[in-house]
């Protein structure tokens, strides 16, 4: 109960500050802008992602004996350091596989070239067709991370801030939830990400171990009363669509 109330006191004390801020400024979106200048991200990483679809008559399998190829060559080419997931919606519960996206964790802004290169020089086109990198994003973790298997569960939110907001006003929120996931011992990793010539889209990302566990996360989240108060100071700020779940396999 301590921690509760230090955690809403928490919150009470800065929202009362960024009021004050809103006060200086005179008007609320002057001062948002101000306080986004002011807080930014700390960014672990950039998120690249090709979106594809198998030729017809290929399958998964042709995808699987891709791969080995694929590693040797991209980590011949400096790409050792970098992740590579290969990530298959899920529809009703069960895998498609002839679409996919590839998704790349990296650092190196030359990086998304060198995979480009490396599945160009290996005809990955006759196996199936991806469009150029269709999203880029600036990420950081929300929460530990404590779900290394492959392959995992992963949901991902794309959502907008509704005008005068940013990571800068949202902040406060995230670290509530997170604070409420610690307490609670509730097993999921959170990612956040930027897209990057966007200055009003994010993306959400959690990560299972399974479906059951995802089933079990949504029950216990939702049986906490402190649960509808997030949502509200969330649904304050932003406008999420549908989520899109896919199972995620780790390649490199």
């Amino acid at each position: 109960m301590f921690k509760y109330i230090k955690s809403k006191l928490k919150l009470f004390i800065t929202l009362i500050c960024i009021a004050f801020l809103a006060s200086c400024q005179g008007d609320s979106k002057n001062s948002n802008l101000e306080l986004s200048n002011f807080i930014k991200p700390e960014y672990f990483f950039q998120e690249s992602l090709l979106s594809c679809k198998l030729v017809e008559g290929k399958t998964l399998n042709s995808v699987e004996r891709f791969v080995p190829k694929f590693i040797d060559s991209f980590i011949k080419m400096g790409g050792e350091t970098e992740e590579l997931y290969f990530l298959f919606p899920l529809e009703e519960d069960q895998t498609d596989t002839q679409v996919f996206e590839v998704l790349l964790n990296h650092s190196d802004p030359l990086s998304l070239d060198r995979l480009n290169l490396t599945l160009t020089a290996l005809s990955f086109d006759d196996i199936a067709r991806c469009a150029s990198s269709s999203v880029s994003t600036s990420s950081l973790w929300l929460t530990n991370q404590t779900i290394f298997a492959s392959p995992v569960i992963s949901e991902i939110l794309e959502c907008n801030y509704i005008d005068g907001f940013s990571y800068a006003t949202i902040k406060l929120v995230l670290e509530q939830f997170t604070d409420a996931l610690i307490k609670n011992n509730l097993q999921v990793n959170v990612l956040y990400s930027e897209e990057d010539m966007s200055s009003s889209k994010f993306y959400w990302t959690n990560i299972f171990s399974s479906l059951e566990s995802r089933q079990n996360f949504i029950e216990s989240w939702q049986a906490l009363e402190i649960s509808k108060e997030i949502q509200e100071l969330l649904l304050e700020q932003s406008i999420c669509q549908s989520s899109q779940t896919y199972r995620r396999y780790r390649v490199l």
